[in-house]
């Protein structure tokens, strides 16, 4: 694998682990694009999330901890492969956060919907 000195195309990349898919052909590096876009669209749901509540229970300290270590690693695990300056690699992050966001947004829409203001009739203001 040669040194790129910026961002190139091309199927000859090592994606998180040595040696994958670098040699192994176009479907390994079709499925580690698509790794690298479900990494992305978890990466994303989890950036949008909150890690607490505003009155959080001591005993509670534990699982969010665990959380937080998750979603750091997922984070890391983005920015591993977008330091590969692959172009391809690139494209398909972002496409994994757009997806996460649009998916998350439209999930929080539809099942937990705003609150509607009740507004006053028209005859009652006077």
């Amino acid at each position: 694998m040669s040194q790129h000195s910026g961002l190139w195309f091309g199927s000859d990349v090592e994606i998180l682990f040595s040696g994958w898919p670098l040699g192994h052909g176009y479907f390994q590096f079709f499925l580690a694009l698509l790794l690298v876009f479900m990494i992305s669209v978890v990466a994303q749901m989890c950036a949008m999330t909150p890690m607490t509540t505003p009155k959080m229970a001591a005993k509670s300290i534990i699982p969010h901890a665990a959380l937080h270590g998750f979603r750091t690693l997922i984070a890391y695990l983005v920015l591993l492969c977008v330091i590969t300056f692959n172009a391809g690699v690139i494209i398909m992050v972002l496409f994994g956060h757009v997806a996460g966001y649009i998916g998350l947004t439209l999930y929080l829409k539809y099942n937990y919907p705003a609150p509607m203001a009740i507004t006053p009739a028209d005859d009652a203001k006077a």
